[in-house]
């Protein structure tokens, strides 16, 4: 009977009494007390424990789903090419947007050639032009869709500058943000160490 109480939470028994009124009856308060106190721990113990357990595997099931989803983005190349295409026809965008506020309506050679315009490798982007795309919403979704995390991209500028010329030119652009995407991987941290080694041991002849 209090088997079927606590899990069909049928609590009465055949008569239709209740059945902490029959154990008090028959039993004494002690029965009935220890009677509510086992109804309280398959309530509000074991039975949150089993949610908890269900919870934790769904959340854990739509991560990996995630992760397998991301794997896929970063293995599809056709993606990094529609994308990186879609970032550099938008910092020509606001480069020629720039042009025409300081008062050069042609613009700059970059500005002139739309078409070939993402095949010079001699594109620069300053740092007053690049804080422009950083305020523009689209700049900030492309870099989403190539899963370049939020707090990667505050110090952007900075990381893509790999020479310290105070510009990025378009292969700065494009290899540093194939090199952002995606988790941290062991294999930087290896290739970081290794250059180190091969600089040092320069250094040392």
């Amino acid at each position: 009977t209090v088997f079927r109480c606590v899990v069909a939470g049928e609590c009465t028994e055949e008569a239709g009494k209740p059945i902490f009124m029959h154990v008090v009856a028959n039993q004494g308060w002690g029965y009935g007390l220890l009677y509510c106190i086992t109804m309280l721990f398959m309530t509000f113990g074991l039975f949150n424990v089993i949610v908890a357990i269900f919870v934790e595997n769904v959340i854990a099931g739509a991560k990996f789903n995630e992760q397998i989803k991301k794997h896929n983005r970063l293995k599809d190349q056709k993606l990094f090419e529609d994308k990186t295409a879609e970032l550099v026809m938008l910092i020509h965008s606001h480069e020629r947007r720039m042009c025409i506020e300081k008062g050069q309506p042609n613009g700059t050679r970059h500005t002139q050639q739309i078409d070939s315009w993402s095949n010079d490798v001699d594109m620069e982007i300053t740092p007053e032009l690049f804080e422009k795309l950083r305020q523009d919403k689209r700049f900030h979704s492309i870099l989403l869709d190539l899963d370049i995390a939020d707090e990667d991209q505050f110090d952007l500028f900075d990381t893509l500058d790999v020479d310290g010329s105070g510009t990025i030119d378009l292969p700065e652009l494009l290899e540093g943000i194939a090199k952002l995407r995606g988790d941290p991987r062991r294999s930087d941290v290896v290739a970081v160490g290794l250059i180190l080694r091969s600089m040092q041991a320069e250094l040392q002849e």
